[in-house]
């Protein structure tokens, strides 16, 4: 077991005025609908980060060498989730006031909204790369929150912002229909029509659908079990492990990724796999975001 004050990948936080990523802790699970565990996923992730290598093969970089990382320790999160939301939005608020990608650490999908509607306030221009199982596009009854209503509230808020999904395999007909419903800005690349693709032009097809900047919110449901079991409610099927990464690598290349977002890690006594996994994807996606040259200045 690291350290509680251990960071990302075992090095000490960088400060924030000079760091180019902020990972920012988001332990909620009032939306958990089958396993459970998903608040003690940030320090799980940050635990496992500590084994990762810091050089990244593909890009030639080690970026602790070269950028700074900001890194918030999971016992500083408010408990309570009536207080978690305006501190993690405000954690958010404070990295992009910084010219730094945050990174945000779920806890439930439930943190996807907070972040982009931070996000959305201040670029109204905003579209989402939704990576999840689910299209999360249920209706809620009444005010309660689920895991399947995220998406549907995101589209909810005012001048909602275009959303692409890839890797559903599970919604509801009412989902269906909102997603056939040319009206409302999403589009959605199902898994099996993924699978049955003869080459992988459907992901020029994904980034044609988005603008800069671009969201990239990844629920670990959207990646095949065998590769993350240990989730909120694993599907079978999904992407595979170098599929999204050379999804991901493109988006990088040819949109501006501003913020991040990774929920639904699930930690359990052999979850070790799935929380290495999830760690070693976020930094994955920080050495392509910074390989690909579009992140702003520093002040």
């Amino acid at each position: 077991m690291a350290d509680a004050e251990a960071h990302f990948l075992g090095y000490e936080s960088a400060d924030l005025a000079e760091a180019y990523f902020s990972l920012i802790p988001a332990p909620h699970e009032a939306t958990a609908s089958y396993s459970t565990g998903q608040a003690r996923a940030p320090r799980k992730i940050m635990d496992a980060s500590s084994l990762i290598q810091d050089y990244d093969e593909e890009t030639g970089l080690s970026l602790v060498d070269m950028v700074g990382i900001h890194t918030i320790a999971p016992e500083s999160a408010p408990q309570e989730p009536f207080q978690l939301e305006p501190w993690v939005k405000e954690q958010v608020t404070a990295a992009l006031d910084a010219t730094a990608v945050p990174i945000i650490l779920g806890g439930d999908g439930t943190v996807s909204l907070w972040g982009i509607e931070t996000l959305l306030a201040r670029s109204p221009e905003l579209s989402i790369l939704h990576i999840d199982a689910n299209a999360d596009l249920d209706d809620a009854d009444d005010d309660e929150e689920t895991h399947h209503t995220v998406m549907r509230r995101v589209l909810e808020l005012k001048s909602a912002p275009p959303i692409c999904q890839v890797g559903v395999r599970s919604l509801s007909r009412d989902g269906f229909e909102r997603i056939m419903d040319s009206t409302i800005p999403i589009e959605t690349f199902f898994m099996a029509d993924i699978d049955h693709a003869s080459d992988e032009g459907w992901q020029d097809s994904v980034i044609d659908e988005l603008r800069s900047p671009v969201y990239l919110s990844i629920d670990l449901t959207g990646l095949d079990p065998s590769i993350v079991p240990c989730v909120g409610a694993a599907q079978p099927g999904g992407l595979g492990w170098w599929q999204l990464l050379r999804l991901l690598k493109k988006v990088a290349s040819r949109r501006r990724i501003t913020a991040i977002d990774v929920t639904e890690l699930c930690p359990a006594h052999h979850s070790i796999p799935s929380e290495f996994a999830a760690a070693r994807l976020i930094y994955k996606v920080m050495n392509y975001i910074q390989a690909s040259g579009k992140m702003l200045a520093k002040p």
